[in-house]
C-alpha cells in the first residue's frame, strides 16, 4: 500500500484540480461539493458522505421497467397511450433508448478495433 505522504499528495492533487475546474466554470459549485466530500480524509480514510443520487435507502433505482408499467396504467401520465402527452414521452423514451444503443454499439466497435490493433505483434 501506498504510504501516507503519497496518499496526500495524490489527494491535494485530486483537490487542485477539481478548484481549478470549479473556478473555471466547468464544474458547478454542487458537483464540486459533492465530489469533494466523497474523497478520503487526508490520511487515507475513506470518506462517509454518499452523493443522495446514488443512496436509495431500499428504494428502487431511478429506472424500474415495473414502474414504467404501472405508470402506463395512468391516465394521468404521459406513458398512458390515451395522455395528450404520451406521443412526446414516447419519443423522448425511444431517443434515450437510441442514443444508449448507439453508445454501446460504438464502444463495442471502438473495442473490437483496439483490440485487434493489440493483438496484431
Amino acid at each position: 500500500m501506498a504510504d501516507k505522504a503519497q496518499i496526500n499528495r495524490s489527494l491535494n492533487t485530486i483537490r487542485t484540480e477539481l478548484e481549478y475546474l470549479r473556478d473555471a466554470g466547468v464544474l458547478a459549485p454542487p458537483q464540486f461539493n459533492s465530489i469533494a466530500a466523497q474523497l478520503p480524509q487526508a490520511n487515507g480514510a475513506p470518506s462517509q458522505y454518499i452523493d443522495p443520487y446514488y443512496n436509495h435507502n431500499g428504494a428502487p433505482p431511478p429506472y424500474n421497467p415495473s414502474q414504467v408499467a404501472q405508470q402506463a396504467q395512468d391516465p394521468n401520465h404521459p406513458a398512458h397511450p390515451d395522455n395528450p402527452k404520451h406521443h412526446e414521452w414516447v419519443k423522448n423514451f425511444a431517443q434515450k433508448f437510441g442514443n444508449a444503443a448507439l453508445w454501446g454499439a460504438g464502444a463495442t466497435a471502438g473495442s473490437d478495433v483496439f483490440n485487434s490493433v493489440w493483438n496484431k505483434t
